[in-house]
Parts: structure tokens; sequence; C-alpha cells
């Protein structure tokens, strides 16, 4: 058998095709992810804020932040341990947020109170309303329905959602699809949890969402994988080395043969499939077998359209996966217009540093502009590609502590930026 051809979408072919097809049929459908960053209903603040409101002290020789009286030397409140990743006895990860989710310029930690987390949500709607406009949307790191319905806002009545409160993590998956588009099936699906690992290491599971659109069967699923194994341009994302117990690419090498197990019962009694959300990996730099990219296992095998087989490793997520077989697919070009836009192209065979990248997070406005959010759809969606583009966030993505006058400090709507794809459906 022989890898299928592999058709990249250029935004360019997707701007002339919305041209063509402007006058004809009705208005495309908007398919749009968004992760959200530790995104949780207003109920669970106040265990937040009882954990991290808390003084801590570090404990060198266990290397975790323990609960001490106020006043105690060298004690900090929870909110403002800036230690990256630390660990803070009684802050459990699976349930609740780490305290310093949201930094002011200084990178001095802000408080979660619920006056400045019903503002993040009232801006997180508006954006939703006026700027994303979603038709379906699939969010990541939310908590459960109520925590996605109040960042629907005043317009939550007109969707329907559905996500796995109380199950697994707290960084959950969610889809919300509005109410004309009919009745829509969820699924959920463990294998990608990796379920063999330790509960503290296992990962999110895949969940996805069927409907029926002019009499066609259309699935989505949403991801958000294992993070921190992007690129091997960076000289750490090589997926098929093992640098120790904190290297995070074993774990995402893991979650490839469940996830191509996934995908190919996407096509199932479905006319059309899309898979989006947080692939946490560049498939750019897969589809173009960049350096440590390369279509190969392990056992020196490039047939990448047989299953991988126990034990062996392969270099490339997105070839591996979107594979051909049993449904072609296409990777989206998302198009990222205004200044620093051009990025989005050298982001394709480059990793791109944080200084290059400077111009379009100041354009979007989110710290994690490229590289990470994608859409993957199945060949028969081709015909109907209308336009794909990342949307920007401004100034709503940026923290700051409370101004002179202000009550409250201003917590920011993510570090991701929302991601649209048109399809005239």
């Amino acid at each position: 058998m022989h890898l299928a051809p592999l058709r990249l979408a250029l935004s360019s072919l997707l701007a002339a095709s919305a041209l063509s097809t402007q006058a004809a049929g009705p208005e495309p459908l908007r398919i749009a992810s968004w992760n959200l960053g530790w995104h949780v209903a207003l109920a669970e603040q106040p265990n937040w804020a009882a954990k991290c409101g808390l003084h801590y002290a570090r404990d060198e020789a266990a290397g975790v932040w323990k609960p001490v009286a106020a006043g105690t030397p060298g004690a900090t409140v929870g909110w403002d341990v800036r230690e990256s990743r630390a660990q803070l006895q009684g802050v459990d990860l699976s349930v609740m947020p780490p305290c310093g989710v949201y930094q002011g310029a200084n990178r001095e930690g802000l408080a979660v109170t619920p006056g400045a987390l019903a503002a993040r949500n009232t801006r997180i709607a508006r954006l939703l309303a006026e700027t994303v406009r979603p038709d379906v949307i699939a969010f990541q790191e939310v908590s459960g329905t109520a925590a996605v319905r109040e960042a629907l806002g005043a317009q939550a009545g007109q969707y329907e959602v559905c996500s796995f409160d109380g199950r697994y993590k707290v960084q959950r998956l969610a889809f919300a699809w509005r109410k004309s588009l009919g009745e829509g099936q969820c699924e959920l699906d463990a294998g990608l949890v990796l379920t063999q690992l330790p509960p503290a290491e296992q990962l999110r599971p895949a969940l996805t969402l069927t409907l029926k659109r002019q009499g066609q069967v259309v699935r989505f699923m949403t991801l958000h994988l294992k993070s921190g194994c992007v690129t091997p341009l960076d000289g750490r994302g090589k997926l098929d080395q093992d640098q120790g117990p904190k290297d995070p690419c074993p774990a995402l090498q893991q979650q490839i043969a469940p996830l191509e197990a996934a995908v190919e019962k996407l096509g199932q009694g479905a006319d059309h499939f899309v898979v989006l959300g947080d692939f946490n990996r560049n498939l750019w730099h897969d589809a173009q077998a960049v350096d440590g990219a390369k279509p190969m296992r392990s056992d020196a095998s490039t047939d990448l359209t047989t299953p991988l087989p126990v034990g062996v490793k392969t270099q490339n997520l997105y070839r591996e996966v979107f594979d051909g077989k049993p449904a072609a697919t296409e990777l989206v070009a998302l198009d990222c217009a205004g200044p620093g836009g051009e990025l989005c192209q050298r982001a394709k065979t480059e990793a791109v540093g944080r200084r290059d990248l400077a111009p379009l997070v100041a354009n979007l406005g989110c710290r994690n502009p490229i590289g990470l959010d994608h859409f993957v759809v199945s060949a028969s969606l081709t015909p109907k590609l209308r336009g794909a583009q990342k949307i920007s966030i401004g100034a709503e993505g940026q923290s700051r502590a409370a101004a002179p006058g202000e009550q409250e400090s201003v917590l920011g709507v993510s570090d991701h930026c929302p991601i649209v794809l048109q399809l005239g459906l």
C-alpha cells in the first residue's frame, strides 16, 4: 500500500473558492474551536479561592509548597506563587486550576474573585457573539456544561451543549451547536486517556458530535492532546525520543494509536467529518516532513498506512494518523491576516521563536498564536471549504491588575485564539 497524497488547503485557494460560491446557496456553516485556558464555572470559584488564598512556604526537601500561617518568613499567597509548575499541597489540578493561571504585567499573581471571573465571562461571550459567531464550536479546557453556558452568556439559550461533567480531569472538552441545527449525538472516546499510566499522568479523552445537515451526516471530533511535544525543530519535540521522566513526547507517542483508531471510526455512517481542537503539535511540520518528523518508524518501515505495531515508534503524528486509510483527509490552512500574518506561512516549515512571533502575538492577542490549534477535514469536504482563519482577541487576551479606581483585576480570556472554518453545507 502507498501513502495517500497529502493535500494542503492554501488560504488563497479558499478565498477564491469563497468568492466563486458567495452568491450561491445558504450562508456557510461556521465551525469554531477555542481553548479557553482552565475555564471553570462560577460555582467552582469558592473552592479555588479557598485554596489559593492561603499562605504557602516552600519545603525545599520535598519540593512542595505547604500551607503556613500568614506572616511566616518566606510565605507567599497561593495566587502569587511564581514557580513554574509549582506543587501546592492541597491543590489538586485534576479538580481545579493552578493558582497562578492569571498574572499581571510584572508576573504578579492575580486573585480570581467572583466579580473578575464574571467579567471575564462577559468578555468571552461578547467575542463569541460578535466575532466568532459559531454555528458549531468545540471548546477545550472547560470544566463542563455550566462553564460553557456561562461563556456563551446571553446567547446560551440558542445553543445545545454537551460535555462530560465530573468525569476525568477538570480540563474537559465540550461542544455547543445552534439549536436550529437539530438534535446532536455526543460520544466520549476514552482511548486517548492512556489508563495504563498512573492517574496523575493520564490525559484527556476525545469527544465527538454527530449532526444531520441537509440530509447528510456530519461528525466532529474535538481533541486536546498531550502538551509540550510541539515540534522536533525546537530541539525537544521528537516523538520517537525519550529524554527522561519530564519528557512529554513519550505520552504523545502513546496517544497516536488510539487517536488513529478514533479517526478511522469517524467516517462510519457519516458523509463528512472534521477533527478540530488543540493538537499541541505543529501538524504543518509533520505534514511537511521536516527534519525529525520524517514519515518513518523505529522498525525502519515507511508505510504508515499499516497499523502501528505495539512497541514501535513513529516520527510523524500527522501522517501516521491521517494516512488516507480508510478515508483521505486534508489539513486546512488557517489565514492569519494583518501585521505578522506572513509568520503563519513561515511557521509551516520553521520553528519561529518568541521574539519573531511578537508581531503576530500583538496582532492576534494570544500567547499561543500558531502551531497548536488545527482543523483536519475529510476529503469529501474539500469542495465545500469556504475559508479558515484565526480570530484576533486583541487586548482581551491580557491579564492585568486593577487600575486606580477599579474594583477588580482583569483576567485574560485565553492564551489561545479561536479558529473558525467556513463550510458550504
